[in-house]
């Protein structure tokens, strides 16, 4: 029986492997504790559910992430900020790919953490806009062609943050976790260059020389 302090990290561990692996739909309570040779009923003291281990999945994700974008605001240039947060920002979700591979049916069972997903994206939108207007104001990004030009911007990537994980589990599956985050990492990277100014164009290019 998992009685030390750990036991909660051990079932979660085991757990994201599964979901990984096997798909969320797939993973049952008491399969996960078969593969911690532990009972189903010590496994439900700690998570009475399945859904319970997926908010909790979520929810150390999302403190990697507030920890991620804390350190991201403290690069001064903004292309060094941007290459160095979005290849470390993949890494981290892709350890939890579940997630996004299966969002739309974790989302349907799990009406609370649908709520917090959605207020989660609201924090992650106003993230971008405060960085895109510190980046403008720096002359690293253009001023907008038109109304609300970089509110779009920012639901493309949304758009592209909820999807490359299942893109990469259809066109890439022969690729390692590695070759899989750099190649979406440079499609994210490359989605900001025609709002570049000229000066933020050099910087990129001296990145990636």
């Amino acid at each position: 029986m998992l009685k030390n302090k750990n036991s909660k990290e051990k079932i979660l561990q085991k757990a994201l492997e599964l979901f990984n692996a096997k798909g969320f739909a797939n993973v049952s309570i008491r399969l996960i504790a078969t593969e911690l040779n532990i009972s189903h009923s010590n496994l439900i003291y700690h998570y009475k559910t399945k859904n319970d281990i997926a908010t909790a999945l979520h929810n150390e994700l999302l403190q990697k992430a507030i920890a991620l974008n804390t350190q991201a605001v403290t690069y001064s240039d903004f292309m060094e900020g941007l290459f160095v947060s979005t290849k470390q920002g993949f890494e981290i979700l892709y350890d939890y790919r579940f997630l996004m591979i299966d969002l739309n049916f974790i989302l349907k069972e799990n009406q609370a953490l649908k709520t917090a997903f959605l207020e989660v994206e609201k924090v992650r939108a106003k993230m971008y806009q405060n960085v895109i207007t510190i980046a403008v104001e720096n002359k690293d990004l253009r001023k907008e062609l038109y109304p609300n030009e970089y509110d779009f911007f920012i639901d493309q990537i949304k758009i592209f943050s909820d999807s490359w994980i299942v893109s990469s589990q259809i066109y890439h599956t022969d690729l390692t976790k590695k070759e899989i985050i750099d190649l979406y990492a440079d499609l994210f990277i490359k989605m900001w260059f025609p709002y570049l100014t000229d000066s933020g164009k050099e910087k990129f290019f001296r990145i990636i020389s």
